[in-house]
């Protein structure tokens, strides 16, 4: 007895198991040095600016000048309207790309096996790059080469069709920029719908719901929490946009699609008045975070708790 409780094998030593928060810190750490050093310096350094008038002729100054260029703002006409323009262009672009994205998650669902291989081209438009976008809208929307004005020749009419016009350049520039993001809404979409048991939709058809009713108890509710992401980076990507609206419009005609970005753009780039312009981009960072903040108090709270 004793010789075999001798020979009997030892337990393999336990190996020493890592935490889930030291993995965290591990996959977290390398990414967070990163961000300090890419975001955190240039952030500092405008916020250094924003109290400062910044000066290029004769050599370069920056003189203190406190809270000036902060008050400075309320007062201009340019970042009000700028500001209205951007609301008004986030709006209808986050309202279009999540509209259209869900409309093409659906079809992408039902589609034959033999027609499934669109999935990978409907991903196409957001691979463009905006400035990409921004030129393929530019020429589909000129009254000469646009696509109003072949629309307007197929009926027989002579007339050129501006779709780049002041009065509807900002539904323009959304149409646009949701074709450019609504295929990746689309997938994410689409990922969801197929995780869903499909004997929910059985139960569907025993109850005698109709396709709305289906759609609306069924093939939504797993999808609520997703389209409340998206609502948030597509919010933070339209209030931010300006390499395709620099591309297709340059904040034309007449100033008509000059929205915050682009107000930026021409105060610190072309005036040169930098000081100015740090401080109106930290109020285009407020709205930024006021926006996401009230969608997240509106909408993702409700969905936390379901």
């Amino acid at each position: 007895m004793a010789d075999t409780a001798r020979s009997a094998p030892s337990p393999p030593p336990r190996t020493a198991e890592i935490s889930t928060l030291s993995f965290a810190l591990i996959i977290s750490v390398p990414v967070l040095i990163f961000l300090l050093v890419v975001v955190a310096y240039p952030l500092a350094y405008a916020f250094y600016l924003s109290f400062h008038e910044i000066r290029f002729f004769g050599g370069y100054s920056a003189t203190w000048n406190g809270l000036a260029n902060y008050s400075k703002v309320f007062s201009d006409q340019s970042f009000w309207s700028s500001l209205g323009r951007t609301l008004r262009f986030t709006v209808e672009t986050v309202i279009l790309t999540l509209a259209v994205g869900l409309g093409l998650a659906l079809i992408l669902k039902h589609l034959p096996a033999k027609w499934r291989w669109l999935r990978a081209l409907i991903i196409l438009p957001w691979a463009v790059s905006p400035y990409g976008a921004g030129i393929f809208f530019t020429y589909l929307g000129r009254g000469q080469t646009g696509i109003g004005t072949a629309v307007a020749g197929w009926f027989g009419s002579d007339h050129t069709v501006n779709l780049i016009s002041a009065r509807f350049v900002v539904e323009y520039l959304a149409v646009g920029a949701a074709w450019n993001m609504a295929p990746l809404v689309a997938f994410f979409l689409l990922a969801n719908m197929l995780t869903t048991p499909a004997r929910l939709y059985d139960l569907a058809k025993i109850d005698q719901m109709s396709r709305l009713e289906t759609f609306w108890h069924v093939t939504l509710p797993p999808l609520r929490f997703t389209l409340f992401v998206f609502s948030c980076i597509t919010t933070v990507l339209a209030m931010k946009t300006f390499d395709y609206i620099f591309t297709a419009t340059q904040g034309g005609p007449g100033g008509a699609s000059a929205v915050l970005t682009y107000t930026l753009y021409k105060i610190s780039f072309v005036n040169l008045d930098l000081g100015y312009g740090a401080a109106m981009s930290f109020f285009l960072l407020a709205v930024i975070l006021g926006a996401t903040g009230l969608l997240y108090l509106l909408w993702g709270r409700k969905e936390e708790r379901q």
